[in-house]
């Protein structure tokens, strides 16, 4: 089964003042290239998606033997690039993950593309029921049309499009667990004092 891993780069970053979520430095590199260096050792190939060209010019710099690819769609949220990141992507099943999650880890990785296999999705849940789908494998010929549709509803929500597959896999958080006992993998910069506990966290990083 050939692999592909898409990151998601293409957010404004509003509540970080505008800045580029995908180059902020945690432990001298960018979260960019942290991602890839994790993705490189599970996946076939890396792709980027990126809002405009602007952004693929100011990433190039950051990125090798990795594809940049533009969205599309504009204004649909992370939904747009998924789909141009899916439209891309030459393997069957690909992992979608958000650029600021700085723990990613590879076994976790490869355990959701395991899981994920005769699934149109393998999504993990955390006990409330609330679903992590940046941080999950997708079929790829299941989920472009789905996206599609949502898309044409003017649905931007990346569940609305999840919603839409057959057969989901969703994995219980436990279950991660015995890799991930902190379950840092999941943890997300989304404002500046999210930064501050990103550090504090530094502790549970298990490269």
């Amino acid at each position: 089964m050939q692999r592909s891993g898409l990151i998601l780069a293409g957010g404004k970053g509003t509540r970080l003042g505008e800045r580029e979520k995908a180059l902020l430095i945690y432990k001298d590199k960018t979260l960019l290239e942290k991602t890839i260096d994790v993705l490189g050792t599970v996946v076939d190939e890396v792709i980027v998606s990126v809002r405009d060209q602007k952004q693929q010019e100011a990433f190039s710099k950051y990125v090798q033997d990795v594809r940049l690819l533009c969205d599309e769609h504009q204004e649909t949220g992370p939904l747009g690039g998924i789909l141009e990141g899916m439209r891309g992507a030459s393997g069957n099943y690909v992992f979608v993950v958000a650029c600021d999650m700085p723990f990613i880890r590879s076994d976790v990785i490869s355990f959701l593309f395991n899981e994920a296999v005769d699934y149109d999705a393998a999504i993990p849940m955390w006990k409330d029921g609330r679903k992590e789908p940046l941080h999950s494998v997708y079929k790829r010929e299941r989920f472009i049309p789905a996206i599609e549709r949502s898309i044409q509803q003017d649905d931007y929500r990346v569940m609305a499009a999840v919603s839409q597959l057959h057969d989901v896999r969703f994995i219980n958080m436990d279950r991660i667990q015995f890799m991930d006992r902190e379950l840092v993998s999941f943890s997300n910069i989304n404002t500046p004092a999210d930064l501050g506990q990103i550090i504090k966290k530094g502790a549970y990083d298990h490269e």
